[in-house]
């Protein structure tokens, strides 16, 4: 005898390949370019991985001489929970995290003199961040491992995606890739954290947070990086601020290496 087909959609409906057909489409609708069920090499591992999505944006001066491109790669893992994924944070330090060149990042004829640091940080998404997470849980004892999976992939696969870059325009353009990776999740967030001064735990339903990825193996070495972590809707109302983060730098790239180039014909 068939399956109904409401039966069928509702045992899709639990499975995490729905969320994934989601953001999809949320990142087609954004204008990002998008690529599904990317592989990248597990230096650890020694093999091929699979991470969900992948999505680009390219912001390029290319009617303009000398030519500056910027791209922006999201590397998303996506995840799927009906029980709590639990982050704990604390207040970021001076040197926390991942910011400026400090970002996964490839660059050709780029440098602070081109894009500074406060320009790279003037239009990022969370830049703003007073908390970083610093560890994590699942509300159901024996679950976390459904975090750090979702977390080190994207991490893995953002590094895999730098190493493997080579978008250079010409000799003579300024390129650069910023490769940033995320973990999507269509369950509830929650931050646990201590008020200053306080000595009792608070916590808070959250719809993002940025967790600090501290990672040291010998085939990576010692490497650090932030990972956004949101839910589905929060990554929808981010996507356009990827975007202006992009215009931004391209904007800035645009003029500084005009000026480069002006200066260099007057010499």
């Amino acid at each position: 005898m068939p399956i109904p087909l409401e039966k069928i959609v509702e045992a899709a409906e639990k499975a995490g390949f729905v969320t994934e057909l989601k953001a999809a489409s949320v990142i087609a609708n954004a204008g990002w370019n998008l690529r599904q069920n990317v592989y990248f090499i597990d230096k650890d591992e020694g093999k091929g991985r699979e991470f969900d999505l992948r999505a680009y944006k390219l912001f390029s001066s290319r009617n303009e001489k000398p030519v500056v491109n910027c791209i922006i790669t999201l590397c998303i893992e996506i995840k799927k929970t009906a029980d709590p994924f639990i982050f704990y944070t604390n207040k970021k330090g001076r040197v926390d995290g991942s910011s400026g060149y400090g970002i996964f990042h490839w660059e050709n004829n780029v440098n602070r003199f081109v894009l500074s640091y406060n320009d790279i940080e003037k239009k990022r998404p969370m830049a703003e961040v007073t908390r970083l997470a610093r560890s994590y849980s699942c509300f159901k004892s024996g679950q976390t491992q459904h975090i750090q999976s979702g977390v080190i992939s994207a991490f893995k696969a953002a590094i895999h995606e730098r190493d493997n870059c080579n978008e250079v325009y010409s000799d003579l353009s300024g390129d650069i890739c910023f490769f940033v990776p995320m973990m999507v999740v269509d369950g509830p967030l929650y931050e646990c954290f201590f008020e200053e001064d306080e000595e009792t735990l608070t916590a808070r339903e959250i719809d993002e947070v940025v967790y600090l990825q501290n990672y040291h193996s010998e085939n990576y070495g010692r490497v650090s990086n932030n990972v956004y972590v949101m839910n589905l809707t929060t990554f929808g109302q981010r996507l356009p601020e990827f975007a202006a983060w992009g215009e931004h730098m391209l904007t800035v790239m645009t003029k500084n290496r005009a000026k480069v180039a002006t200066a260099g014909q007057d010499d």
